[in-house]
């Protein structure tokens, strides 16, 4: 059995191992919170309607650059209006803050899974302290 063969086996079990973590994962009170949170959204025909508005308004300020100054002025004020309503809407509002859960979480277990390889937490490898992911308060 040649180095080549030590190698392949090592990939495997971490192949094995990042789908047991993966499964494990899903099962998380944070993905389920998600997936339950997002369910609802789907079933919710305004709140599907009202996501693609905000979506389509919030494009139309990015692609407003270069537009004459007063059009610019009302794709924002439309946006605003929109985003008011979206914030307000408790069906979204609970798959926005499950999302922005499991967005914390994920970043939790990636720095577990980097330090080992970088000697670095994740926030840290991305930039430095600062951005107040790592725990220090910067």
């Amino acid at each position: 059995m040649g180095g080549d063969d030590v190698a392949v086996a090592t990939r495997r079990d971490v192949w094995l191992l990042a789908r047991e973590l993966a499964e494990a994962i899903a099962e998380t009170p944070e993905v389920q919170e998600y997936r339950r949170t997002e369910d609802a959204v789907l079933a919710d025909p305004d709140a599907v309607a009202l996501i693609r508005e905000y979506e389509a308004a919030k494009r139309a300020v990015k692609l407003s650059r270069g537009r004459p100054p007063e059009e610019q002025k009302a794709l924002v004020e439309r946006f605003l209006a929109i985003e008011e309503r979206f914030n307000a809407h408790p069906v979204i509002q609970a798959y926005w803050n499950a999302r922005v859960a499991l967005d914390a979480f994920m970043e939790r277990i990636n720095a577990v899974v980097t330090f080992p390889i970088t000697g670095e937490t994740a926030s840290r490898a991305k930039g430095g302290c600062g951005s107040g992911s790592c725990g220090c308060g910067g």
